[in-house]
């Protein structure tokens, strides 16, 4: 394909992963991605980030939105923040790309996806780690019926929290946060991209201290949001699943023999690499990696599958440049918002279910999005 111009991202908030995301505009796909300016609450961070790439700096986070050079806004709030400055974007006619999850409740996701349809532009949120290498050979295994029809798969992240090396994991711990809504839309974006939609969930969950330590510092600070959470998922397909999120396991104790995600399937078993990752790099010190996806078929030993597609490394914003080619093409972005609606229902009501006993029926679906692993042109020039 030929890019006929490079879409212009602004981005609002430049806080740490703000660096991953420009680096890799500049780099990976500078084809078809320009990092042009840059906002934050507090401007000096904005000013700092424009200084070490050379973008423009905004003081104002509306005066950025209002700029007619934007074509996409990349949204790197809080996730408290990410339904406001997305709607602004969206009614300022910018196409807009955030962080996870796309909102915190399910009004305001829909909100945002109607305002997107209604105005013709395109809107999405993280995670794209399902684009890369090794899950986009999981979906290849899958879909050649290496281990049969797939019936059931487990997918657990535990863990004993960010406070443990992150200097401000304070916000991981209020409202719109917590290890599902933070961790959960890698291992669910995952499973949804491999399986297609979920029907019902079931669920438990509890905050289990009310009260949280720091340890760069010793601090302590609230906990506000339930930080065990159990689900069951039953897809539309029939195919079914669990998922376990925590972050209550004590350090140093807390690493845990489960396997990540494994699939079990008519004829085999599947253990998949860290939905965190694009399948060979980790940004947190704590995950678990690898490079191979390990397969037992019908009685055989499990045996190592390597990676067969690219994306390998760290490739944080792969969905944003997905997203800029459908732009400009007239498709359909993988990671879109349907999918990030989908995605954030089954984590809300997995949550309510745990509130009400009853299961949880979606009344919000999306489409199994499309295989990367037919098209590697993103980061061509």
């Amino acid at each position: 394909m030929k890019y006929t111009r490079k879409q212009r991202i602004g981005i609002v908030g430049c806080g740490f992963i703000s660096e991953t995301y420009i680096s890799n505009m500049m780099s990976k796909f500078n084809a078809v991605l320009e990092p042009y300016a840059c906002a934050d609450i507090v401007p000096a961070a904005a000013q700092a980030r424009a200084e070490q790439f050379d973008i423009k700096p905004y003081p104002t986070v509306d005066g950025l939105i209002s700029d007619p050079m934007v074509d996409i806004l990349l949204n790197l709030t809080v996730p408290s923040a990410h339904a406001e400055i997305s709607k602004k974007a969206l009614l300022a006619g910018k196409h807009s790309y955030s962080e996870k999850p796309i909102a915190i409740n399910i009004e305001d996701a829909e909100e945002l996806l109607s305002l997107a349809e209604k105005n013709g532009l395109c809107i999405g949120a993280a995670p794209d780690t399902f684009l890369g290498g090794g899950f986009q050979t999981c979906r290849k295994l899958l879909d050649d019926g290496v281990i049969g029809s797939p019936i059931y798969a487990t997918a657990n992240m535990l863990s004993c929290g960010p406070e443990l090396f992150h200097p401000n994991a304070e916000f991981f711990y209020e409202s719109g946060a917590g290890p599902l809504l933070d961790m959960g839309p890698y291992y669910l974006t995952a499973l949804v991209f491999l399986f297609g939609p979920v029907h019902r969930v079931s669920g438990i969950s509890k905050m289990t201290t009310p009260t949280r330590r720091k340890n760069v510092d010793g601090k302590e600070f609230a906990c506000h949001v339930d930080t065990f959470i159990s689900g069951v998922l039953e897809f539309r397909s029939g195919f079914s699943a669990n998922i376990t999120m925590s972050w209550d396991m004590p350090f140093p104790y807390w690493q845990s023999t489960l396997p990540l995600i494994e699939v079990f399937g008519s004829q085999g078993v599947m253990v998949l690499p860290d939905p965190n990752t694009f399948c060979g790099f980790s940004e947190e010190p704590l995950t678990k990696i690898g490079d191979y996806i390990n397969v037992r078929s019908g009685s055989g030993a499990f045996t190592d599958v390597p990676v067969e597609f690219g994306y390998m490394d760290n490739c944080r914003g792969l969905g944003l440049a997905d997203m800029a080619l459908a732009i400009q093409s007239g498709g359909k972005p993988r990671v879109n918002g349907e999918l990030s609606l989908h995605v954030l229902e089954i984590m809300l009501g997995i949550l309510e279910s745990s509130q009400t006993g009853n299961f949880y029926y979606l009344r919000n679906t999306c489409s199994k999005p499309a295989p990367l692993y037919h098209d590697d042109l993103l980061t061509r020039d």
